[in-house]
């Protein structure tokens, strides 16, 4: 005997800071078991591992190897919308006596901060020559931490182009690339590093008053990692 075959309701959302609709459908049981394993091993790689596989899995036609972390967690952020719902319970702490509280947060409350109107840049060296950034992948946004200043920008590399030729970076030219941006004027090197310096993030910033001694508390929640369960 066959098996039923399961209809899942399908949605759109129009990724932020372009055109594109991206068909969607909520978390299925094996979703669940992917978000469950990553929580168990407690480590943010896995975290975001997690992330992107359960992104995949629930849009169409979406490279998500490529996507900027604060889009990645938008787009988890609405897929769990759809699939749990639109709050998640928390406790907070008070930083003052570590009363803690109870707090039901709202997916919607979450906003972007830092800037989303332009995900590249275009610098130019002269007349005819220049390069373009990019905002980084969500995994090398991940190990910025771990990663020299050069080797950053060499990441966020899109192309490097003059009158004749367009050069983007590759596992055979990155040692190029590098010798590139640091021999560029400290002018043009502190232009790019502006740029990503105003990386987007996700970010619900909350307030409330302890219920214990009236302390006045604020903690800004970035991320995805409090609504894996």
């Amino acid at each position: 005997m066959a098996l039923p075959r399961i209809d899942v309701p399908k949605f759109e959302v129009t990724l932020p800071g372009t055109t594109d609709i991206i068909k969607c459908r909520p978390f299925l049981v094996k979703e669940s078991k992917i978000l469950t394993l990553a929580v168990e091993s407690e480590n943010k790689a896995g975290m975001l591992s997690a992330c992107k596989q359960v992104v995949e899995n629930c849009t169409e036609g979406l490279n998500v190897e490529n996507l900027p972390l604060h889009k990645l967690q938008w787009l988890f952020l609405k897929l769990r919308e759809k699939s749990v719902g639109e709050i998640q319970g928390l406790e907070l702490m008070c930083g003052s006596c570590q009363t803690v509280v109870n707090y039901d947060m709202k997916i919607d409350d979450f906003d972007f901060i830092g800037n989303t109107e332009s995900e590249t840049k275009k610098i130019l060296i002269n007349d005819s020559a220049g390069f373009v950034l990019k905002y980084p992948s969500s995994e090398i946004q991940m190990n910025l931490e771990n990663m020299n200043e050069s080797e950053i920008l060499s990441s966020c590399i899109e192309y490097i182009f003059d009158d004749e030729e367009i050069t983007r970076p590759n596992n055979d030219n990155i040692e190029e690339i590098v010798d590139f941006l640091e021999s560029l004027t400290i002018e043009k090197y502190n232009e790019a590093e502006e740029f990503l310096s105003q990386l987007p993030t996700l970010a619900n910033t909350v307030s409330w008053d302890c219920t214990g001694c009236a302390n006045k508390n604020t903690i800004v929640i970035n991320g995805y990692e409090h609504f894996f369960v």
